[in-house]
């Protein structure tokens, strides 16, 4: 009996002496953990189900809420254009439940304030040192984020500036962008100076088309002598536009005269361009031919004298300005590629440099001065589209006038009494616009397509004519036929380029010969059936 019982009392004390080691562990050290990780100095406690609840909800709660913000568009909207109210309050949330995890785990199975009597000095030492960490740690959070609250808050806030006429009818709200179709961007350049209200015309006006099932971009300027004779829309220079209407009708003029859909804009003044050169550490130019101008515009409506020589050379934001709005050669043909010289040196500049370092600096420059229409909700679909083009897939034109030693033109010249213009010749100007922003060997095809409803659902066959449509892809007929499976069928082997094209836009049909004893006459049909999924964009292809 008596070697049996020595035996028994280990065995039967084991539990208790682990329970004593989980309530001596130390305090201070748990809070230092929970500190560098919510819930961790629990698990150190022997808590651990406490322990793994207080690292997964902070993460359930941000993959949740932004889920919701991303998805809720109207959510999205007022979470970006209020961003340093809710930055606050998000910092001020999870700095008050790290401080809660901290103390619940300095605290260990004790309760009330009787956790906190009777610790060693070293642990009310790690308590405090854990609770500066903590208000350093969330102050420099807020702060380094603050920049880009107030980033979304001043650009995607309501316009705030008003037209010099007015605009009765009101701004029209951009339809919504998938992140999948091609986005048009009107960039207006105002040429707006300190202290006058009357000066509203645009010294830049330049189409940006980005390509996300391409990956590939497009630029297209108009020069601001281009005039616009549409009774009821404007009859005018083009670049007077913004000023008789804003920035709702100068979209307007030139989606009638490109013939495309602009899907929204995006405003800048001279002053704001500076400063966001600037910002940046400045842009990287190769001067190809010496800029000399006597008589540059300066903000006091006076003049001075400018002189870039060619070569690469570092430009601050006075100088990329002055480079890109001069007038030396009396035309704004090369003064347009210069601004799109400037604008790909910029985005190269923020691609290589730091940019995550400069956007704060552009914050704090910029204020109000750009403004923009496009949803918030459509911010991370761009990121994700603007990441993914390569610089060299981005294509640069202007549209220049007929007469001079250009590779194309599409304006004429034209004087009278109220002084020079340019007149634009409509089909051409549109088909420039169709081979730029769009596949230019599809355009040189001119395939005709037939869609062709095989599916018996009603009105789908016309809707993805008018979807081709959009996309510059020449619909003939739209009809009715027996049932069948979704495909594109060539007729005319001469088109077969077009046909892949429609079978990748369509999402990926099978390209089929083209069935004997058809009566029609397009050289490719589509049929739409009952397995119809979509557009590649609808799909996310």
């Amino acid at each position: 009996m008596s070697n049996r019982m020595p035996s028994t009392r280990t065995h039967e004390s084991r539990p208790r002496t682990l329970a004593a080691e989980r309530m001596n562990a130390s305090p201070g050290f748990a809070a230092i953990l929970s500190g560098l990780l919510p819930g961790l100095g629990q698990m150190y406690g022997g808590r651990w189900v406490r322990g793994i609840l207080m690292i997964l909800v902070p993460i359930f709660v941000v993959l949740l809420s932004g889920a919701f913000i991303a998805i809720a568009d109207p959510l999205t909207t007022l979470v970006l254009r209020n961003a340093p109210g809710f930055t606050f309050l998000v910092a001020g949330l999870f700095f008050i439940y790290h401080v809660y995890v901290v103390a619940d785990a300095f605290a260990g199975r004790l309760t009330g304030l009787g956790a906190f009597r009777g610790r060693r000095a070293f642990d009310y030492f790690a308590l405090g040192l854990v609770c500066v960490f903590l208000v350093t740690f969330y102050g420099a959070a807020y702060r380094g984020s603050a920049p880009w609250a107030g980033l979304a808050a001043k650009i995607f806030a309501p316009i705030a500036n008003a037209p010099l006429l007015g605009n009765p009818g009101g701004e029209t709200p951009p339809p919504a962008w998938t992140g999948n179709e091609r986005l048009n961007v009107l960039l207006l350049g105002i040429d707006s100076r300190p202290g006058d209200t009357t000066t509203q015309n645009t010294d830049t006006m330049i189409v940006l088309s980005l390509d996300p099932l391409n990956k590939t971009a497009a630029m297209l300027s108009i020069p601001r002598d281009v005039y616009i004779n549409r009774p009821g829309l404007l009859t005018d220079k083009i670049n007077a536009a913004y000023a008789f209407g804003g920035a709702d009708l100068a979209k307007r003029v030139v989606e009638d005269l490109l013939g495309i859909h602009i899907n929204s804009y995006a405003l800048v003044d001279f002053d704001a361009f500076t400063k966001i050169v600037n910002a940046v550490g400045g842009v990287i130019v190769d001067v190809q031919r010496p800029v000399r101008d006597e008589t540059y515009p300066t903000p006091d409506y006076g003049v001075e004298r400018l002189d870039i020589t060619t070569g690469p050379q570092l430009m601050d934001g006075a100088l990329a300005l002055r480079y890109a709005r001069s007038r030396h050669d009396s035309n704004d043909y090369s003064r347009a590629g210069r601004q799109q010289q400037v604008l790909s040196a910029l985005r190269q500049r923020l691609v290589d440099g730091d940019l995550f370092r400069s956007l704060p600096a552009i914050v704090d420059n910029v204020g109000s001065a750009v403004q923009t229409n496009f949803d918030p909700a459509n911010v991370l679909p761009l990121a994700r589209v603007g990441s993914g083009i390569d610089g060299n897939a981005i294509r640069s034109e202007v549209l220049y006038p007929c007469g001079g030693d250009y590779p194309h033109c599409e304006l004429n010249f034209s004087s009278s009494d109220a002084g020079f213009f340019l007149l634009p010749d409509a089909a051409k100007v549109r088909d420039l616009a169709a081979t730029i922003f769009y596949d230019p060997q599809v355009k040189a095809e001119g395939a005709s397509i037939e869609v062709r409803n095989t599916g018996g659902r009603a009105g789908l066959a016309q809707t993805v004519a008018d979807r081709l449509a959009e996309r510059s892809f020449t619909v003939s007929i739209v009809t009715n036929g027996s049932a069948g499976r979704s495909a594109v069928l060539v007729r005319n082997s001469a088109k077969r380029y077009t046909a892949n094209a429609l079978a990748q836009q369509l999402g990926g049909l099978p390209v089929d010969a083209f069935p004997s004893g058809d009566p029609t006459s397009a050289d490719i049909v589509v049929r739409v059936g009952s397995d119809w999924k979509g557009l590649a964009t609808d799909l996310g292809r």
